[in-house]
This record gives C-alpha cells, structure tokens and sequence, in this order.
C-alpha cells in the first residue's frame, strides 16, 4: 500500500472535518502586521478532485513561507462562496484571494468586479476576450503540450490502434487537452506507419463517476485500449472502467496511479501548487499581474509534464523519446496546437 501523498492527507482532512470551517496558519507562525495575507475560497459542493485539491496544498505550502499568513474558507455550497470571499475581504483583510475551479467562476468573477481595490489570483480559467476582470490574474496552464507527448505515448503503445478522449464539460481548456492528444496521436502514426482511430466523447460533467465509467465502457467495448480522461471527479469512473476491464487510462493533474496500479499508464500534471506558490510570492514582493494571463508550459520550467510511467508497459525507449519530446516543445522546436 502506498503512502498518503499531501493532497490523499488533505483529502481526509477537509473532508472529514473542515466543510464548512475556517482555518489559518497561525499554528504555523506567530501572525505579525506586516505579514502578506492570503486568503483561499473553495467549494466542496462538487466534490473533491485532483484540480481542487491541489490549489489547497499551493496555499498550503504558501502558508509555510516566512512573512506569509493565510486564512482558507471550505464551504460545502457554490452558493456561500460569495459570502466567503466577503469575509477575507473586510474580516481578514486578504491581501490576493486564490480560488479556481469550473463551478465558482462566475461568483469569483463578479466578486472581484464588485471590489476593484481587491486582488484575485485564478487558476485555470479561461476568460474570453474583455471577460476578464482588471484586479485578478488568472494562471493558465498550457495542457496541450503535456497532452501532445501523451498523445505521442499512447499512440506508439495501443495495439487495437483505437484510442479514446474522454472530456468533462466542453470548455476551450479541455480542448487544448484534447488538440494536443490529436496531434501527439498524429505523430507517432507517422512514425509506426499505421492509422490510429481517436474516439471522443464528453460526460458534461467533472463530478459524476458514474457517468465517466459510462463513456469509458463505452470507448473500450468499441476497441480502445487506451482512453485519456481529461474530466475531474468523473474521470475516476473512466479509471475504474479500465482496471475492471483489462485496459489502460491516462490519468490527469496529479499522479493517479495509486487509484489502479495496474491500469494507469502514466497521468499528465499540472503542477498547480508551485505555480500558486510562486506566483503570489511574487506578488508579496510588489509584482502585480492583475488583468494578465500568466501561461505556464514547459518552456517557463516545472509547471506541467508526464509522471508515475507503469514501467512494466512503458519502455524505457519511450519514456526516453517523451522526454526528447518535452524538450522540444520547450526549445519551440516542436509548436503544438490548441484548437
């Protein structure tokens, strides 16, 4: 049995015993007035996913940095995290809010128009055009090109030479996730000298399991061997799918692996909570990136890649040529699409 990671620890802890609480790090250090103050706004309504959790550990780990304070709000509905994000303001005095996740978009968007002189720091959110408030700063992972060198991966490992998608709800992030794959796919078709069939499908939802088993089943009894589930919560369905049926999955944002050993190739991360960490660092030393997009891939560093590779099906060969890939992408070498 493998160890809990942080974010298996996290996931015990507020869920057993933080829905609906307040906590900060003053255990952690005696709490000054010049402290950088640093709020963090979560829902649980939608359960916890590997996305969610990990920009938990990103203010976790901020609370562990000298001179840093932080005070994060677990609430169990979308509907109170308006009231939440009040409170950090005019209670706790927040100097950035973190929040991210699909569901609380819309009233951490409209909480951040409605207090201008606040500063709002989003994970993965994407704004159209204008969309986007002139106080928040909304990090922006670019999946495409980690889902580019999956694609290449399960391209060159499927043996029916059918392989799956599987999205959550259609946004214009999950289908970078899906273009990069497309590509990656393209890529080692050239290479084998065969044509590789991509299904797709889309649960509509992150946080339905069973749905992902569903569309999962669905892709493995049509010949896939190999399915990406890019869908959060819903996504352990498709796992679970691939462990009962013989078949692989690729797990995403963390390293999925200890759900099925035996059943996950490798996952594609993003890693969230260096990217929270670092950013607000920076802010806490008088950057400011209000209104920006800062787009994190392979070329800014350790932000996004493939980890946990099932050694037993990955050959060192591949992993070796993943990684040549990886550079590639960094160097510009290699521009991968998204859309």
């Amino acid at each position: 049995m493998k160890p809990l990671t942080l974010l298996g620890i996290l996931a015990v802890i507020f869920t057993a015993c933080f829905v609906g609480y307040i906590f900060t790090a003053d255990t952690l250090f005696a709490e000054k007035e010049e402290d950088y103050r640093v709020g963090l706004v979560m829902e649980l309504e939608s359960g916890f996913d590997p996305f969610t959790l990990q920009i938990a550990e990103g203010v976790y780990l901020l609370g562990k940095e000298k001179g840093v304070v932080t005070e994060s709000h677990i609430e169990d509905s979308v509907e109170k995290v308006w009231g939440a994000t009040e409170s950090l303001i005019h209670e706790y005095d927040a100097d950035i809010i973190v929040t991210g996740g699909f569901y609380t978009v819309t009233q951490m968007t409209s909480s951040a128009l409605a207090n201008p002189m606040e500063k709002y720091l989003m994970v993965d959110t994407a704004y159209a055009a204008g969309e986007q408030p002139d106080n928040l700063a909304n990090i922006v992972f670019r999946s495409n090109e980690p889902s580019y060198a999956a694609g290449y991966a399960a391209g060159m490992l499927t043996e029916t030479r059918i392989v799956g998608f599987m999205g959550g709800v259609h946004t214009d992030i999950v289908e970078g996730f899906y273009h990069g794959f497309a590509a990656g796919i393209e890529r080692a078709e050239k290479e084998r000298g065969v044509q590789i069939e991509l299904l797709a499908d889309y649960t509509g939802s992150f946080t339905d399991a069973a749905l992902g088993y569903e569309s999962a089943m669905q892709m493995y009894d049509a010949g896939a061997d190999i399915v990406y589930q890019v869908a959060g919560t819903s996504g352990t369905g498709a796992i679970r799918a691939a462990d009962e049926t013989g078949n692989y999955v690729i797990g995403v944002d963390v390293d999925q692996s200890y759900l099925a050993p035996d059943a996950v190739l490798f996952s594609v991360v993003k890693h969230i909570p260096q990217a929270i960490r670092d950013t607000v660092l920076l802010y806490k030393e008088g950057e400011d990136f209000s209104g920006q997009t800062i787009s994190l891939g392979y070329a800014e560093g350790d932000y996004v890649g493939l980890v946990g590779y099932m050694k037993e099906v990955v050959p060192k060969e591949l992993i070796s040529a993943i990684a040549d890939i990886e550079r590639e992408i960094a160097d510009g070498r290699i521009i991968v699409p998204e859309a």
